[in-house]
């Protein structure tokens, strides 16, 4: 326990500029990218008359309304930043302030896209008891990793003010072990997620252009385990050499990273039907006619055709028969 909680935070405005100017751009662009998503997400809800709209779609909504708050403050702290005029003008209490908000609001954002995709898993994979089990297991992960990152911040410190009120007295965990923990913890979530589902899928006789984009979408889930662990170790070797502001840069940068790409990742799963309507040769294999375009939109259903997949193999094995299972186009939607 510590008598203060460990200064890695930003205590100057000095500091604290240098990180606002680097980390501000690229989180706006990415928070807008991910927005543009989340509403083709709901044109695609739209267009699919017979997928309907399940939690997984408020949480993934709920994820961007949070990240775009995390953007906010960034934004926030730079506004601030341009309005001090002297060094001595600036609050620390104000600095700690935003540190915590941040804090709270990427662990919202990040456990609400793991959360979504979770629930998505279990809709798709129904009729796989052993990824459903394995589902509702993750997702209780979810809500621990949620809780301790969220209130770990939030009760830092004993009295909790005396968290970013200076002039209070009290006793601090060490916040250096744990953001530790909880990136540790973010990291083996974002991984079982990511890997979860390829077992089924390989199994799975998909087109060429289908199985192109299902690599792309979970080459971007890899990217986001990636991200997580280059934000922990960039940010953990910024702290040991006492870097504040690239320490600071690094953690805002390579959370909004973090935070957008998996909305993006959650979004695209289910934006074929917006696809077919709009693009279709993305998603066909040969042009199709007016009739067939529109035949095709309305057979993109959507989960349950894999469902119907899924079990259709398990059935063939029992037989003894082939083990490939041939779905048609809308088993992704």
């Amino acid at each position: 326990m510590y008598a203060r909680s460990p200064s890695w935070f930003v205590l100057s405005s000095k500091a604290t500029a240098d990180i606002s100017y680097e980390a501000l751009l690229p989180t706006v662009i990415l928070t807008a990218l991910a927005s543009v998503m989340v509403v083709l997400r709901w044109c695609s809800r739209v267009c699919s008359r017979s997928i309907t709209i399940g939690p997984e779609d408020y949480c993934v909504t709920a994820a961007m309304v949070f990240s775009a708050g995390f953007t906010a403050v960034v934004g926030r702290g730079e506004s601030e930043i341009s309005r001090v005029l002297t060094e001595s003008d600036w609050s620390t209490e104000f600095s700690i302030d935003l540190v915590l908000a941040q804090a709270i609001l990427y662990h919202l954002a990040s456990n609400l896209v793991k959360t979504s995709l979770i629930l998505q898993y279990i809709r798709l994979f129904s009729h796989v008891p052993s990824i459903v089990c394995i589902c509702y297991a993750l997702f209780i992960l979810v809500l621990g990793a949620t809780a301790w990152g969220v209130f770990g911040n939030v009760f830092l410190c004993d009295p909790v003010q005396s968290y970013w009120e200076m002039t209070t007295a009290g006793t601090c965990m060490d916040k250096e072990q744990h953001f530790w923990s909880t990136s540790v913890i973010g990291i083996v979530l974002d991984v079982a997620i990511w890997v979860l589902p390829i077992p089924v899928i390989g199994q799975l006789k998909l087109p060429r252009r289908q199985k192109t984009g299902l690599l792309v979408v979970f080459g971007l889930g890899g990217v986001v385990c990636i991200v997580t662990i280059v934000r922990l170790v960039l940010v953990q070797d910024a702290m040991s050499h006492g870097q504040v502001t690239r320490c600071g840069s690094y953690a805002i940068i390579f959370s909004s990273i973090e935070i957008n790409i998996a909305i993006i990742c959650a979004s695209l799963l289910v934006m074929k039907p917006l696809f077919a309507r709009f693009l279709p040769y993305v998603v066909s294999e040969q042009p199709l006619s007016a009739a067939e375009d529109g035949r095709t939109c309305r057979a993109l259903t959507g989960m349950h055709l894999l469902s119907a997949g899924i079990v259709c193999a398990a059935e063939k094995r029992e037989r003894g028969g082939r083990n490939d299972t041939v779905i048609e186009m809308g088993s992704f939607s």
